[in-house]
């Protein structure tokens, strides 16, 4: 539908986005106006988490929006390096989640929320975009009653049955997009987009603690409500679901978001080290080596917990017996208190043959 260009602004001297709509796609009424929907859709926010429109100009036949320039990778190549650690997931969550709400408050919903449509600036901040498909829930929508617009993987159920939608709509692929941001694969896959729609339309997809046991529950726990098929069991809002995060960003990171997010971009080789250090003082670095120092040994504790956990059911039902929680935990008494419950027997001597 159309394509981006970096531009510059000669007379502030200030770097651009240049969207322009694709000549075949100016003669398409859906397409045109989807491309004003955009524009109008961008002109009422005032958010630090959405990308800005400066400008919408026709000029010699064409028609383009000048935008904020985002200088970094956007989520999708993030991911294509491996899964985030779960305070970075977290943080990029909430920032989303603040977007949505503002963007729902205006009556808007994206409808095509994707690791694409995100981008991390190189200090750290969050961006949404391409509100190509947005649709004011005042508005009649631009496509045919029933039709799915979105992308596949990422779209929720009502989107997928041709259920009227709401702004848990993109609650729901939020939790799509925390899901792959911290496993490196998406929820819901299939041969074809009719077995996605499927498995979505189901909710059939393999549970976040099994396909990342190092996630802390927590945020598992996050993800699994964002990802339920009907909408009254999801977050009742944007607001409730960036809470939530918070409130486990808020146990889990002692360090600035920002710098956590510039750190991980160092670390990811998306941003050299002068990039990195023009955004962090000695006392952030100091702060985040740390931090990530604790959280290393706390993934390490969590996968060694997982790992002793599936030893103990592999051999348990190899053997055939299974071991109750009194039966492989030692009794711990005080000196010379009597334990209520009855000890074991004492095994028979077993015969070495010598006397």
């Amino acid at each position: 539908m159309a394509q981006v260009y970096k531009g510059l602004h000669e007379q502030i001297q200030r770097e651009v986005a240049l969207k322009e709509l694709l000549p075949d796609a100016q003669k398409d009424k859906e397409s045109l106006s989807r491309f004003h929907r955009e524009a109008l859709a961008l002109a009422a926010f005032r958010h630090q988490n959405i990308v800005t429109l400066y400008d919408l100009v026709e000029k010699n036949d064409s028609l383009f929006m000048v935008l904020e320039f985002v200088d970094g990778p956007t989520l999708h190549d993030l991911i294509k390096d491996g899964p985030l650690p779960p305070d970075v997931a977290a943080v990029i969550g909430a920032r989303i989640a603040s977007a949505l709400d503002h963007a729902h408050f205006r009556h808007i919903i994206h409808r095509d929320l994707k690791p694409g449509n995100v981008m991390l600036t190189k200090s750290g901040e969050v961006k949404l975009m391409d509100f190509g498909i947005a649709k004011d829930v005042d508005l009649v929508a631009l496509t045919q009653q029933g039709m799915a617009v979105g992308t596949p993987a990422y779209m929720s159920p009502e989107q997928v049955t041709g259920a009227p939608l709401d702004p848990r709509t993109d609650l729901f692929s939020l939790g799509v997009l925390l899901y792959e941001a911290l496993t490196g694969a998406r929820p819901f896959q299939g041969k074809t987009a009719g077995e996605v729609f499927a498995r979505i339309r189901d909710g059939k997809y393999t549970p976040l603690h099994k396909a990342a046991p190092h996630v802390p529950s927590h945020l598992a726990n996050v993800v699994r409500q964002a990802l339920e098929v009907k909408p009254e069991k999801r977050f009742p809002n944007a607001a409730a679901m960036r809470r939530e995060l918070d409130v486990f960003l808020a146990r889990e990171v002692q360090v600035s978001h920002p710098a956590l997010l510039v750190s991980f971009l160092r670390q990811r080789q998306k941003l050299t080290e002068t990039e990195a250090l023009a955004h962090l003082t000695q006392a952030e670095l100091v702060s985040i080596e740390h931090h990530a120092e604790q959280r290393q040994a706390r993934v390490a504790r969590a996968k060694l917990k997982w790992v002793v956990g599936v030893v103990l059911l592999s051999l348990a039902t190899a053997s055939g017996v299974y071991f109750s929680q009194d039966a492989w935990v030692p009794l711990v008494q005080k000196k010379g208190a009597e334990s209520s419950t009855t000890p074991a027997p004492t095994p028979p001597a077993r015969n070495t043959g010598r006397k």
